[in-house]
């Protein structure tokens, strides 16, 4: 993921300038400073997560799911079925595009993903786009 582009800018082009330093001045860790090289610093928000060719992913699991039937997946099967890598399911999972509300655990604390409800989420993002 590329980094975050930092905005700059120098205070003394602001028309609040004079009263920024004055406020500034007042504070006991900023008596010493030079006033006249204030430089306000911003990073640009980062995008919303999105899913990346989500319509290949919908057409894969519908395909699964009309040939097998709606069951559930483990992490690994579900990665298999809609064709992307583990870490991926984890940021998806992390990002809320997939619930965690939605997985249940069955044995060894292994969770497991219903197909359907999968699919549905998968359609949301489609629909957000």
């Amino acid at each position: 993921m590329p980094r975050r582009k930092i905005l700059r800018i120098n205070a003394d082009e602001l028309p609040i300038f004079r009263e920024l330093s004055e406020i500034l001045y007042e504070h006991p860790v900023f008596r010493d400073c030079d006033f006249t090289t204030i430089e306000i610093v911003a990073k640009k928000r980062n995008p919303d997560p999105q899913i990346a060719d989500v319509e290949k992913h919908i057409r894969k699991l519908e395909r699964f799911i009309c040939n097998n039937g709606n069951r559930n997946a483990g992490k690994k099967e579900l990665c298999k079925i809609i064709g992307i890598s583990r870490p991926s399911l984890n940021k998806w999972i992390d990002d809320e595009l997939i619930s965690k509300g939605k997985m249940k655990e069955v044995y060894a604390g292994n969770q497991s993903f219903d197909l359907k409800t999968v699919l549905e989420e998968l359609k949301i993002q489609l629909d957000r786009k």
